[in-house]
């Protein structure tokens, strides 16, 4: 569990910074208001030279304080950001991580039974717990790691357990936050598409480019020949108009504010990174990347930074009314719109960061925590890092196991925090356990197969399904089946009789499987072990479970106590 040492001093650097920016706040309203005061004597008052002159020199003063302070008012943001980094990380140490926005329901695929019986997707989900992705890139990426088994390479996996032990993964988390929710939905390709190419220059643009050139004469001649100073509206209005009619162009209608933000993100993200000190190949390769595309990401952050400022409507009228702002931008675009093909590679990498980042938040937050072992499958003290206060279980697997056990033993809730250890060991991230040995296994379950009355399913054939599923899977791959219960919606006679040919197809694949039954008839199927959970009964004849798995097959029921527990006999 990662120690928060940075944490003490932040309050206080979060007063120091309100406090400058309250100060920088009151100053920019009196620059704004002299700004305004020049103005309006620049047209009320003769003397227009000076007036001009004393306009231009505040509009500049104003322009460069706000650029300059904004760092101030960024740094603020920045440390609030912190603050909640630390604060989530609490959430998920009290097992409040159900209070997290993000459930991953939009990733759920239905026809993968695995997600839903192990909750690794929804509310109340292993991806929900896990997850600080902000991006579109980096959201798909944690999918694919808790859906589909990663080679081993133990850089990988070191790099996540560096991200779990520093608290620089915080600071970089922080940066995360200023992600807008629609990054994790935003379409790069319109992007890509938008800005992989330049605008063609067209005659029409000479157009507000002649009518600004006119103005400017006829600006300097209100002064040298004394000309009426209002007739300068006449050529503002027809610069805005020209440009509007000559420079229409659908890189101006783009979303440019949302893509702006993210730009931003990635920018300080870029920042970040590049301050960190590693010997990892793959945190040294965000480092790097992010250092060669800050350039490019500058470039393109501050074009789209002028097409943003388009949305103004009064700046839009003013700036293409004194400036003919929208030639320049489109200048600027020709020159900065090739750099986003480079950029490609980056955006990639920082998905690949975020899932990192989310897999480490299982050493950040928990006590005990191991790196994936490559073997038999050997485990030591794993526990479901969603469950509070869960008992931890000790188990070898080589083959097949009937797991036994009186009703609210353990049994579903064994076979659920393997399967989540399993799909940690297959994303080679860190694991809830002292010690975790395993070979990459596809997982495969049944453990939550009940009936779907609006497709006409009752659970027997619900169950069918899925054991179809399966018997084609174990054909093809080193798998892991978990089977709840298996073939509870039928009789007794057939559930044997069905039970025991899935065990002989499971035994003849090889597989690796646990299945849990309330049959004791499935304890002599041959070639598998029998484990078991039970429980006790205390002198003032209460019972009791210690949720630990024990060899051999259970010898107690506790169905009709629990009836009487419950005042029903």
């Amino acid at each position: 569990m990662l120690e928060f040492k940075n944490e003490k001093n932040l309050d206080n650097e979060i007063k120091k910074l309100k406090k400058i920016t309250n100060i920088i706040s009151a100053i920019s309203i009196l620059l704004a208001l002299n700004l305004i005061v020049w103005g309006i004597c620049f047209f009320l008052f003769d003397y227009q030279l000076g007036y001009g002159i004393a306009f231009i020199v505040s509009f500049i003063i104003y322009v460069v304080y706000l650029f300059t302070t904004y760092r101030f008012y960024k740094a603020l943001s920045h440390k609030n950001n912190v603050k909640l980094v630390y604060k989530n990380h609490k959430l998920r140490r009290n097992n409040e991580y159900s209070k997290f926005f993000d459930t991953g329901s939009d990733l759920i695929d239905k026809n993968d039974y695995k997600e839903s019986d192990l909750d690794l997707f929804g509310k109340n989900s292993l991806y929900q717990y896990l997850s600080i992705c902000k991006t579109k890139h980096g959201r798909l990426k944690l999918k694919d790691a808790l859906t589909k088994p990663r080679d081993f390479d133990m850089e990988y996996t070191n790099a996540i357990n560096e991200f779990a032990n520093s608290e620089k993964t915080i600071e970089l988390e922080a940066r995360l936050l200023e992600f807008k929710n629609e990054a994790k939905t935003l379409d790069y390709d319109i992007m890509y598409q938008t800005f992989g190419n330049k605008i063609k220059f067209k005659i029409l643009f000479l157009l507000p480019l002649l009518s600004f050139i006119g103005m400017i004469v006829y600006f300097i001649l209100i002064f040298t020949n004394n000309l009426n100073p209002y007739f300068i509206l006449i050529f503002l209005g027809l610069n805005f108009f020209l440009a509007k009619f000559a420079l229409r162009n659908e890189v101006f209608s783009i979303s440019s504010t949302k893509y702006y933000n993210l730009l931003d993100t990635y920018y300080y993200v870029s920042k970040e990174l590049s301050t960190i000190e590693s010997d990892n190949k793959y945190i040294n390769e965000f480092k790097n990347e992010s250092i060669n595309s800050m350039s490019s990401i500058k470039g393109l952050k501050g074009l789209l930074n002028l097409l943003s400022t388009r949305s103004n409507i009064l700046f839009n009228i003013l700036s293409n009314a004194f400036l003919i702002f929208d030639l320049i931008v489109i200048l600027i675009f020709n020159r900065r719109a090739k750099n986003i093909d480079s950029l490609r590679k980056y955006f990639d990498l920082i998905g690949d960061m975020e899932c990192m980042m989310s897999l480490a938040n299982i050493g950040i937050d928990n006590v005990n925590y191991c790196m994936p072992i490559l073997g038999e499958v050997k485990i030591n003290e794993m526990y479901h890092p969603l469950v509070p206060k869960c008992v931890s279980n000790s188990f070898d697997l080589s083959g097949g196991v009937i797991l036994t056990g009186s009703n609210m033993s353990g049994k579903t809730t064994f076979m659920r925090t393997l399967g989540v250890c399993q799909t940690l060991f297959n994303a080679k991230g860190l694991i809830p356990a002292i010690e975790y040995q395993s070979k990459n296994l596809n997982i495969y379950t049944s453990l939550r197969a009940n009936d779907m009355l609006s497709e006409g399913i009752s659970t027997f054939y619900a169950e069918i399904l899925r054991m179809k599923n399966i018997n084609q899977k174990i054909k093809e791959e080193d798998t892991l089946v978990l089977i709840d219960e298996i073939f509870k919606g039928t009789n007794a006679n057939d559930r044997l009789t069905a039970s025991f040919k899935v065990i002989e197809k499971l035994n003849d694949a090889k597989s690796l499987f646990i299945i849990s039954t309330h049959d004791f008839e499935l304890c002599e199927a041959k070639n598998i072990l029998n484990y078991h959970f039970n429980e006790e009964y205390s002198d003032e004849n209460k019972i009791m479970f210690d949720y630990k798995i024990k060899p051999g097959k259970c010898e107690t029921k506790n169905a009709i106590y629990l009836l009487k527990m419950a005042d029903i006999i």
